[in-house]
């Protein structure tokens, strides 16, 4: 990223909102009370624009011979009033919610995923990804301020850009790159911070000074934050400065932030719309995604109206207007404009106020905890948090970070939500209710524009004019160490202390550590909230309940000319270093190993992967991305890498592959894989290491493998098995890389049908780390062999593949082809299940249409609607006679709570009865009727094979 703008004249800070975008600004020499907000331009109509404070969040796809106006470069997509007035009359071309996808970490964040649960039918569709989505709305606020100020670009002054205090590390590198593609340098601001900023700057110094009196000279301030997408919690102190000449009259830092909780008005939405749908349709029958999308935003603009007075004071002065007692809902028809086709019902106010204080915002004590349900209220991909009640996140979060205390003194509160009176009374209502002090509810003013404001504040706090918020580091962040020979918890190293300050660097101190250079490396990583005090350096275990992983960095350093001769005498590269960490001044996480003992240190810094694709993926994903971590290793399981066995088998992958050799029987080539398990022990015990190191022996060899049929069927067996699943080392992508270019060149020795075989399941071993391109090439080459005789595709000259069937395997395991390509598959193999009884055919359909997928982007996923015809078929079958129909079942109609992607009620309900029938596992049963959690043991089985000991598939 470019670095901030030099010698800005304003500082302008931007709340890019799920809901809403809002921007404010000022001059840098000014004072807080002269922040003022910009009004953005933007379409309302097709041919109208209008500056309006609020600039919908929002991307809409026009339809085809729709010709909006496009005077801000927006297109293919408009922005705005206009995009939120057309995507609610027409269903599937809205993309909303971008800033709660930036936080999905079961999804590619970088793929161009939305809008989400299109049909197959909306080829012609533009799609964005999440990141591009983000981008595309700040470029629009760039252009609109340009226009507006010629004379002070943005990109030339300080922007200052908000996220939710409890976005972590890859989402906040994301908001960056997000508005790197804008054209724009960005300070990263927590969103509650920003908000109690604003208060400060409307209380000012006599406020604050009221506050403090009201609460006994120390204000404790739970900030709640209740957004679009999002529930942000903060903890604030206020307290009187010290005496000392020069020391503030007031002194603000922030105590603790809370969890992520993707939990906002976007869920209540969603609840009014579950409770409108049977109105609509019928009680037992649903709407299509598009629509129930259409449904959402119908329920989001009646709520607003509802909802939308009587809470805090107008910033104009004057009474709110009186909400009314009751807003229509209205979906459209398929392809209706204003009229005709719709369907009605009415929402009303007290209806409103019931789903919201009821479901959101119940009755909660102190010791209260968030549920932890197998359901939760799901849509359009998005992970929302389980237990919707705000109130009890709101209790566990207060009593996680002020452990001595009964209560806040004071509650600040942000958020459209918020607007209505009682829904405010009822939050502090239930607070008050602990039995703490006197609750001081704070005045907010202007939800909607509070942060943006609060923004500028902040900068004009960093340029000296205001009180500033210290607390730096709102959780610590630890590397994890190597596990202890005799087991026990695995350690970690604190890095950058929780509380650190903006551009402090923290060291290690006195912790040297041997970094490996020359090859790849990974350095997992743990971010605590945690309020134990840990300082860098501290060595500490890793407990569940008190780290979250953070996505692991995975880089490979260059060795330099000292380990470079230290490697070849035969030792391993490294190099001494010590491990920095930094806040840096833009809100984001800098780590670096630097060199000691040298005299001119390297520095090594060490980037998060932003890309999430089964490669390295974080740990504790939602559901598919195949999220991947090593395990530490087995005690006495295998060798390990540098121990004598293993330099016997690499000796033994020498002779038979290394420079030709007249000493070497055919029969020592036949007979290598069974040399390695005499020397290692049994394949299954080979750690990932181990099986890493191996495969690093045998690939540079690679050509070496058509000296003759055997050469190449053993070098097939052994590389597949050694760089299964393809992903969890941090070498493993450079090592699919080094294999890829294999494919291409198919066999030397075509005519061997084990061969073959071999070569197709060594790439169904490694499926889950070939990216897009390779797969879909994959699947060119197979489909000529593997499509019905009347589709008449071409076969490539040359090419006579044995073992189809186990090509087939390899091609139902290639997740990452487009859904509308693996659909086409799924209904050529369907047509086979007509004629032939191999229990294999639906094992493949079961993956094929897998619900939740085992390593790809549930973007991936075919549609439900071609999940239901197979299983309409499989439900005709003597499941009796097939062993694969149950698991196949399970995995087309696993319920995952994305419209998008689940099957009927119906057809979900009949899978279930038949599997009650045959007798399967509760765990299946329980998997089709309601949304469970993926065992490892089932993703595991997706590979056909055990995992290489130390690394493991683990889920949400």
């Amino acid at each position: 990223m470019s670095a901030l703008a030099k010698n800005p004249s304003l500082i302008v800070g931007v709340d890019l909102g799920t809901t809403h975008t809002v921007v404010a600004w000022a001059e840098r020499d000014t004072d807080p009370g002269a922040i003022r907000v910009f009004p953005i331009p933007q379409l309302v109509t097709a041919t109208e624009i209008e500056a309006r404070p609020l600039l919908p969040s929002l991307l809409y796809a026009p339809l085809p011979g729709e010709a909006p106006a496009d005077p801000f470069g927006d297109a293919p997509f408009a922005l705005g009033e206009h995009a939120r007035r057309r995507g609610g009359e027409v269903p599937g071309r809205l993309i909303a919610s971008a800033k709660s996808w930036l936080c999905h970490p079961a999804v590619d964040r970088t793929a161009p995923i939305l809008p989400w649960g299109a049909g197959d039918d909306a080829a012609a569709l533009p799609r964005v990804s999440p990141l591009e989505a983000s981008a595309r709305i700040l470029a629009h606020v760039r252009r609109t301020w340009d226009d507006a100020f010629p004379e002070r670009p943005l990109a030339e002054q300080e922007v200052v850009l908000t996220v939710p205090a409890s976005f972590d590390q890859v989402a906040r590198e994301l908001t960056v790159e997000a508005a790197r593609r804008a054209g724009l340098s960005a300070r990263l601001l927590e969103e509650p911070q920003a908000a109690f900023y604003d208060f400060m700057r409307l209380a000012g110094a006599q406020g604050l000074d009221d506050l403090l009196a009201r609460s006994g000279g120390e204000a404790m301030v739970l900030v709640c934050d209740v957004g679009g997408g999002t529930t942000d919690l903060s903890l604030i102190r206020v307290a009187r400065g010290a005496e000392a000449a020069g020391a503030p009259p007031v002194e603000v830092s922030r105590v603790a932030v809370g969890h992520h909780l993707l939990l906002g008005g976007d869920n209540m939405d969603l609840a009014l719309a579950h409770l409108c749908e049977p109105r609509l349709v019928g009680a037992g029958e649903k709407l299509d995604p598009a629509r129930f999308g259409q449904l959402v935003l119908a329920c989001r603009a009646a709520k607003e109206r509802l909802l939308g007075g009587g809470g805090v004071e107008p910033s104009a002065g004057g009474a709110a207007p009186a909400p009314p007692d009751e807003a229509p809902v209205t979906v459209l028809s398929h392809g209706a404009r204003l009229v005709g086709g719709a369907l009605t019902t009415r929402l009303g106010r007290a209806e409103v106020e019931g789903v919201v204080l009821d479901g959101f915002f119940p009755e909660a004590p102190a010791d209260a905890r968030p549920q932890r349900g197998r359901g939760g209220l799901v849509a359009f991909g998005l992970p929302y948090e389980r237990d919707v009640a705000i109130t009890r996140h709101v209790a566990w979060f207060f009593a996680r970070h002020a452990p001595g205390s009964r209560g806040p003194t004071a509650l600040l509160l942000n958020g459209g939500v918020f607007r209505a009176r009682r829904v405010a009374e009822r939050l502090a209502h239930a607070i008050e209710r602990w039995g703490g002090p006197p609750l001081d509810v704070l005045p907010y003013a202007d939800p909607d524009l509070a942060v943006a404001r609060g923004a500028v504040a902040y900068g004009l706090a960093l340029a000296g004019r205001g009180v500033r918020i210290e607390g730096g580091a709102a959780r610590g962040y630890y590397v994890g160490l190597e596990p202890p020979a005799g087991g026990g918890p695995r350690p970690a190293v604190c890095v950058v202390p929780r509380g650190a300050k903006e551009g402090s660097v923290h060291a290690a101190a006195g912790r040297t550590f041997a970094l490996v250079v020359g090859r790849p490396v990974r350095f997992d990583l743990f971010a605590s909230d945690d309020a134990r005090a840990d300082r860098a350096g501290d060595i500490v275990p890793l407990e569940e309940d008190r780290f979250e992983p953070l996505p692991p960095v995975a880089v490979a350093f260059d060795a330099g000319d000292a380990a470079r001769a230290r490697a070849e005498d035969g030792k391993r590269a490294e190099v001494r270093v010590q491990i920095e960490g930094e806040l840096t001044a833009i809100g984001t996480l800098d780590l670096a190993c630097v060199e000691v003992g040298a005299p001119a240190p390297r520095r090594f810094r060490l980037a998060f992967q932003l890309r999430e694709d089964g490669r390295g993926a974080r740990a504790g994903e939602a559901e598919g991305g195949a999220p991947a971590e090593r395990a530490p290793a087995r005690p006495h399981a295998a060798a390990t890498p540098g121990g004598k066995r293993l330099d016997e088998a690499r000796e033994a992958i020498e002779r038979v592959f290394g420079k030709g050799r007249p000493d070497v029987a055919p029969r020592e080539v036949k007979n290598l894989v069974r040399e390695l398990e005499r020397v290692l022990g049994e394949r299954a015990t080979w750690t990932t290491e181990t099986a890493r190191a191996l495969f690093d022996t045998l690939a540079p060899s690679a050509r070496s493998r058509r000296r003759s049929a055997d050469h190449e069927r053993v070098f097939w067996s052994l590389a597949g098995y050694c760089l299964r699943p393809g992903f969890g080392d941090a070498g493993d992508p450079a090592r699919v890389a080094a294999l890829a270019p294999l494919f291409a060149e198919k066999l030397a020795f075509p005519q061997e049908a084990r061969s073959w075989q071999q070569f197709w399941i060594a790439w169904r071993r490694v499926a889950g780390g070939l990216d897009e391109a390779l797969q879909v090439a994959i699947r060119d080459l197979a489909d000529p062999f593997l499509a019905p005789a009347e589709q008449r595709l071409k076969k490539p000259k040359g090419v006579k593949p044995e073992a189809l069937d186990d090509l087939l395997e390899l091609c139902a395991s290639l997740e990452r082809v487009p859904a509308g390509r693996r659909s086409e598959l799924g209904a050529w193999v369907l047509e086979r299940t007509w004629t032939d009884r191999d229990a294999r055919l639906w094992a493949a359909i079961g993956r094929i249409g897998a619900r939740v997928p085992a390593y790809a982007s549930v973007h991936h996923v075919v549609s439900p609607a071609a999940a239901e015809r197979w299983l309409d078929h499989l439900l005709r079958e003597k499941w009796e006679e097939l062993p694969s129909a149950a698991p196949a079942a399970v995995q087309l109609a696993r319920r995952t709570g994305d419209r998008a992607r689940d099957v009927s009620d119906r057809t979900r309900g009949e899978v279930e009865r038949r599997l009650v029938k045959a007798g399967a596992p509760e765990a299946w049963v329980r998997a089709v009727r309601e949304v469970v959690a993926v065992e490892e043991a089932e993703r595991a089985a997706f590979f056909g094979e055990g995992l290489p000991v130390g690394l493991r598939l683990v889920g949400e």
